[in-house]
């Protein structure tokens, strides 16, 4: 099989990716793979070295820094704020940097024009490849959608999406788009660590793709989640809300030490909640709840759910 992926996928994949994220690439830049641990993998495994320094966002995706110390790479924490990655912290050594613009996971900002261009000059005057996880942007609520960094810059920009959040992560297929040349040289890469895209799974895709399935169930989804989003923060209000204009969490802040003492109460009352704390690689910056609500099975379930939390927060 071809390790960049079936070709009648990488043309729907490239066509959707036009209709719903502007971005623009031919079906040849396209490599699809089964999510976006493997897309970072095989981009680790063909262009960096052991001992190579990679920025990670901090706090950040946890699986991120994993894969990269798999690898052998160094990874380096940058920080963050409520808007997403802080271009003017990043150190001038990363032969790569990792980001999650469309929606900072776990704080949940998106990255402003004015960061982005920053980030892309940066890159530019460091020789530094920027890898874009365009997790959550197919959701998005009271925001315009932003241009993806791939668009932006397509020739240091290398991005990576996923069917987990708009289907489910059973499905175990992603793509990976980069400039034609890369995209090869990661396909070649591929072949040597005999890692392949199961193609029942890519047949499926790209069915739904071509029928105009994924798109509809998309824009289903999207309403869907935004009347849940309504809920959480309905119930919540007073507390401090953050990251809630795309995606499928939003965080509430809370003091230090609080959070955890919550999310263990709740799990007694069958409420999982996640915290901030866990999510960075050094001492914690931030810290509070990360509430998501796409896994449960409807608003009433969400809202029993969120009246808890809240009578927690106000009882600790």
């Amino acid at each position: 099989p071809d390790p960049r992926g079936r070709p009648a996928l990488r043309v729907a994949l490239a066509e959707h990716m036009r209709r719903s994220r502007g971005v623009s690439c031919a079906p040849d830049a396209v490599v699809v793979t089964r999510g976006i641990g493997n897309g970072l993998d095989l981009l680790a495994a063909t262009v960096l070295r052991p001992g190579d320094r990679v920025g990670v966002e901090d706090p950040g995706w946890a699986r991120a820094r994993t894969v990269l110390s798999a690898r052998g790479m160094t990874p380096v924490p940058c920080p963050v704020d409520e808007h997403g990655l802080v271009v003017d912290a990043l150190p001038g050594d990363l032969r790569m940097v990792y980001t999650t613009p469309s929606h900072q996971y776990p704080l949940g900002g998106v990255l402003p024009v004015p960061r982005r261009q920053a980030l892309l000059a940066w890159a530019r005057r460091t020789g530094a490849l920027v890898v874009e996880d365009d997790y959550d942007g197919e959701f998005r609520y009271d925001v315009a959608p932003l241009p993806a960094l791939f668009d932006l810059d397509p020739e240091i920009v290398v991005h990576l999406g996923t069917t987990a959040k708009i289907l489910t992560s059973d499905v175990g297929v992603g793509w990976l788009v980069a400039r034609p040349d890369l995209a090869a040289a990661v396909a070649r890469r591929r072949i040597d660590l005999a890692d392949r895209t199961a193609a029942v799974s890519q047949e499926a895709v790209r069915l739904l793709l071509e029928r105009g399935d994924l798109e509809r169930h998309v824009r289903r989804m999207r309403a869907e989640y935004a009347r849940r989003r309504a809920v959480v923060t309905e119930e919540l209000a007073g507390l401090p809300l953050v990251g809630d204009t795309a995606g499928l969490h939003l965080v509430a802040s809370l003091p230090p030490g609080r959070a955890e003492e919550i999310a263990g109460e709740a799990l007694r009352h069958g409420v999982l909640l996640d915290v901030l704390e866990r999510h960075h690689a050094g001492p914690a910056r931030f810290t509070g709840l990360v509430i998501g609500y796409g896994a449960v099975s409807g608003r009433a379930e969400l809202r029993t759910g969120c009246a808890l939390v809240r009578r927690l927060v106000a009882g600790a």
